[in-house]
């Protein structure tokens, strides 16, 4: 087991109610764990406690059976162990750092390598992450959406994490970069065996990318299921409107395609 999360409680300071109530599921090494639900169900505090950042105030998480607390000891155990993915990519790279510098970094923080390995280990990720060298001496900001989405990943990477944990990775990105970073994504998972913990309000998003499905509703966990699992009929009333939803965006977009074709028609 990687991950266990048992019956969780938190909260914030200034809320007197419970932010996420008795949230509990397992993550195995190479498994996608989905994490959907609306603004304002707890999903974003989830992650905070999972990266340790937000402290609990029931039950207990566990990664490789060592705790994850908010003031655990041994941080730089826990910030290489689960690396973090955030939707705002650019805004998370340092405006002042080469890409180089960012991806150099991890290298230096949590390994002793010589400036050629760490050469080396850059140049390998950026042909993993599909990006050329000539990327290496620009800043965060000259970046597209999907180039800097790729930097970051690539920087969690070369952690060399045993969880990638993705907070809301391809929002705001435009249909052909978020295609690019699900299957980026897909092939790092079946080439390195890391677990990934991907958050997201899209649960047709996270029904096509994850093996398993954590609902969550005004903090509490309402679904909990294998993904190939999505039609039975024990799902919440939650979890059925949200699927039920799917279909109602398919054909919105199918309409919409058909107008777009009436009025762009083919040469």
């Amino acid at each position: 087991m990687l991950l266990k999360v048992k019956n969780i409680s938190a909260s914030y300071k200034n809320k007197k109610k419970s932010v996420l109530q008795d949230i509990s599921f397992t993550l195995e090494m190479g498994q996608k764990l989905g994490i959907v639900g609306e603004s304002g169900s707890g999903k974003s505090t989830l992650t905070r406690i999972l990266a340790g950042f937000h402290p609990i105030e029931r039950g207990e998480v566990l990664l490789q059976e060592r705790p994850v607390r908010a003031k655990v000891k041994d941080r730089k155990w826990l910030n290489r162990k689960v690396q973090l993915v955030f939707q705002d990519s650019i805004s998370s790279l340092d405006p002042q750092q080469t890409v180089r510098q960012v991806l150099e970094e991890p290298l230096c923080n949590f390994f002793s390598l010589t400036k050629k390995e760490r050469e080396q280990q850059v140049g390998t990720i950026l042909e993993e992450v599909n990006l050329k060298k000539d990327i290496l001496n620009r800043k965060g900001r000259t970046l597209s959406g999907g180039q800097a989405q790729r930097v970051c990943i690539a920087r969690s990477l070369l952690a060399r994490p045993e969880i990638l944990l993705c907070d809301e990775p391809v929002t705001g990105l435009d249909m052909m970069n978020q295609t690019r970073i699900i299957n980026l994504l897909k092939k790092i998972v079946a080439e390195k065996q890391l677990a990934i913990i991907f958050v997201s309000h899209d649960i047709s998003l996270v029904l096509d990318f994850c093996d398993v499905i954590l609902v969550l509703k005004d903090g509490q966990q309402v679904d909990f299921f294998k993904a190939v699992e999505w039609n039975h009929t024990d799902r919440s009333d939650y979890t059925t409107k949200l699927i039920e939803s799917i279909n109602l965006q398919s054909l919105v977009f199918e309409m919409q395609r058909k107008v777009g074709d009436r009025l762009h028609p083919c040469s």
